[in-house]
């Protein structure tokens, strides 16, 4: 028999953290998220008025979902993470039928080929390592003259806190965000007429632990790791939040960023509109 690869297990173990995590932050996500919301809603300007069957990929707390369901007859609301699925479920206020709940995970949607009249995903596609898989699998649902609006965090996202860090140690301690050029890419490459649009976003905070804690409180502290980095930094990550470290962090980033005494955290977003 022969064993996974490298990349394989990492990739399982990358999204088994994330679900933890997404899980985790399920009962703060919403009054944390502020942004994210931001973000689904000028993602929500994008989609056409009404449609049959529409999928929303990455669902967290159900907010946006009970919005799309107005929109279609039937939706289907799938996350990785299990935790924010029992949350929408038990938070769906309407307690709307037409939404179908479901665990599922991008690369392997859960779905029929040409199933899907709408596709839609706000702030989720950037956790998949691989553009054009997650890409392929979006396409493969969408029926005939159907269409998707993607929202992802692309790369100068978290420039600020990256920059910062970059000066106390060689360790990534954010993601790498692939560029709106790549995912735009991955898109045209599935045969997809796509038209694609940037807007960046910018919270601003009062200090290091509440700029951080504001990542944490949605989810998104996971560092995706290859392999070797996730063994090499197991003897390394227990000391990085020490005060020290935070002292310095904080004060390197308020002398290079800080505007009115305020720590800002920049979210670069493309949105890509997909027709089939």
């Amino acid at each position: 028999m022969m064993s996974d690869s490298p990349h394989t297990v990492s990739a399982s173990r990358n999204k088994s953290r994330i679900a933890q995590q997404f899980s985790r932050a399920a009962n703060t996500y919403n009054s944390a998220a502020d942004v994210q919301l931001d973000i689904a809603f000028d993602a929500m300007a994008y989609v056409p008025s009404h449609y049959k069957s529409g999928l929303d990929i990455g669902c967290g707390t159900g907010r946006i979902s009970q919005q799309l369901a107005t929109r279609c007859d039937n939706l289907v609301a799938i996350d990785l993470a299990f935790g924010m699925l029992a949350y929408a479920k038990q938070n769906n206020l309407v307690g709307d039928p037409s939404i179908c709940w479901l665990q599922g995970d991008a690369d392997y949607l859960p779905m029929a080929d040409n199933s899907v009249d709408m596709v839609f995903s706000s702030m989720v596609l950037q956790w998949s390592d691989n553009q054009k898989k997650v890409m392929a699998e979006i396409a493969r649902v969408m029926s005939s003259g159907s269409h998707s609006v993607l929202a992802i965090m692309c790369d100068g996202s978290f420039n600020q806190l990256n920059d910062c860090w970059q000066t106390i140690d060689s360790e990534r301690h954010v993601n790498r965000f692939a560029s709106a050029q790549t995912w735009y890419n991955a898109a045209k490459s599935q045969g997809l007429q796509v038209t694609m649009q940037q807007k960046k976003y910018v919270t601003w905070h009062q200090n290091i632990r509440q700029l951080l804690s504001s990542i944490k409180s949605i989810g998104a502290n996971v560092v995706l790791t290859s392999q070797y980095s996730a063994e090499h930094n197991k003897t390394k990550s227990k000391n990085v939040f020490n005060r020290h470290t935070l002292q310095y962090l904080e004060t390197y980033y308020q002398q290079k960023y800080a505007e009115n005494m305020q720590l800002p955290l920049t979210y670069q977003v493309c949105f890509l509109q997909c027709s089939k």
